[in-house]
């Protein structure tokens, strides 16, 4: 075998230079844009995760206020209305009413898990507003909506930190 003549390695040479200076930007651009769109997919991750947090658990502590309300509650409970100078009750229905649409809405109806959280959602509010204290069953839907729940932040957390 010939050993190959000095201008083709100079040619080789130049060649591969001039490939890399091309590709070189494309290549630097390319992992930039993915590493963009990673960090700003992660970010808007983190505040959706840390959203859902905050309105599922505003939700449980409204409900479990109004539950309180009813159990020591004189008059009849008409499905949360009660008696009508109870202010505070009418309110705590309807920032409850607007945390559970909030999660409805911040949730998508096709993952199985996050249908499951709503169901046990609606299933308490109807549980909280039935005229029957049902405190079991109100404790029962709770506890499922806490363990959907870390499910759902668990999972979306992995994902926060593997940047996907």
């Amino acid at each position: 075998m010939q050993p190959l003549p000095a201008y083709s390695l100079s040619v080789i040479t130049a060649s591969t230079a001039l490939v890399a200076s091309i590709l070189g930007p494309f290549v630097t651009l390319s992992v930039a844009r993915r590493q963009f769109r990673a960090n700003v997919i992660s970010t808007n991750r983190q505040k959706w995760t840390e959203n859902l947090r905050e309105r599922v658990s505003e939700l449980l502590s409204l409900m479990n206020a109004a539950q309180l309300i009813k159990r020591h509650s004189p008059e009849r409970w008409q499905g949360g209305i009660g008696h009508v100078a109870n202010t505070g009750l009418t309110d705590k229905f309807e920032r409850a009413f607007m945390a559970l649409a909030q999660i409805r809405l911040m949730t998508s109806p096709s993952d199985p898990e996050h249908q499951q959280l709503n169901e046990a959602l609606a299933l308490a509010m109807d549980h909280l507003q039935n005229d029957e204290l049902r405190e079991q069953e109100l404790a029962s839907c709770v506890e499922q909506a806490i363990v959907l729940g870390r499910c759902i932040i668990r999972r979306e957390w992995a994902r926060v930190k593997r940047g996907v």
